[in-house]
């Protein structure tokens, strides 16, 4: 399926997309969506996945991103053998801004590809890209998060981080920030948190008597609920909510 998004000037515009198959289907899908945001225009784009272990998907955004426009993206994932999420957004406006904010569950031999392109090209513009993620049994993930600062994109700022919980041994986890720069007066971050739980964290929740296998389920479920509360739709929660 294809989509081709306008939002015009000072209008603002909030788009919901369900993935949703039975546990027992096979199938392959894609999505290209294109979006255009004018002049202090304001998008939310909201996409839950909750595929069988059949389904292969592939999604891709692309967009532009006005003077003093916002590009709000939230992603939520939960299901599917093999995902592809691909989003590239070129702040071209003076205060142009773009949030990404994903969360994921990936479990058994799933795997979960995501490429993520921040090219900021006005003056000031900001991005911010938040990934939580929780990777189980022999699940693959790779994420890749770029921030290009182009020449010319004077003021402007970057962040970009993940925290990822590895529930099993048998996973496998990638995690590739990157940041490029052709412009001096930047501000570009990146961060991640990979790996189990603190020994801290453990003692604490342990002395109040929380099982092992009961720790790691509630902080699993955490970071999912962290990424779906900022959802601005409360059926899109509550499926979410059923499904996990």
């Amino acid at each position: 399926s294809s989509y081709d998004i306008k939002v015009g000037e000072d209008a603002e515009a909030v788009i919901i997309m369900d993935f949703y198959s039975a546990p027992d289907v096979s199938a392959e899908a894609g999505i290209k969506l294109h979006y255009n945001i004018e002049k202090g225009g304001k998008l939310t784009i909201v996409q839950t996945q909750r595929l069988g272990r059949g389904v292969t998907l592939i999604d891709d955004i692309t967009g532009e991103v006005g003077e003093r426009a916002e590009f709000d993206l939230i992603q939520v994932v939960l299901g599917g053998h093999r995902t592809y999420l691909g989003a590239t957004s070129e702040l071209v406006g003076r205060h142009a801004a773009l949030n990404i904010k994903l969360a994921y569950l990936v479990q058994n031999e799933d795997t979960l590809d995501i490429n993520y392109v921040a090219n900021q090209i006005g003056k000031k513009t900001e991005s911010n890209i938040k990934v939580n993620g929780v990777l189980r049994d022999k699940a693959e993930k790779i994420f890749r998060g770029s921030i290009d600062f182009k020449n010319g994109c004077a003021g402007s700022k970057g962040a970009e981080v993940e925290d990822v919980l590895m529930m099993d041994e048998g996973v496998i986890n990638k995690t590739i920030p990157l940041i490029l720069c052709a412009e001096e007066d930047v501000e570009g971050t990146h961060g991640a948190t990979i790996g189990k739980l603190s020994d801290e964290m453990m003692f604490y929740l342990r002395s109040r008597g929380i099982p092992d296998d009961d720790i790691y389920e509630m902080m699993a479920r955490a970071r999912i609920d962290a990424i779906a509360a900022e959802i601005p739709d409360e059926v899109s929660r509550k499926l979410i909510e059923e499904y996990i």
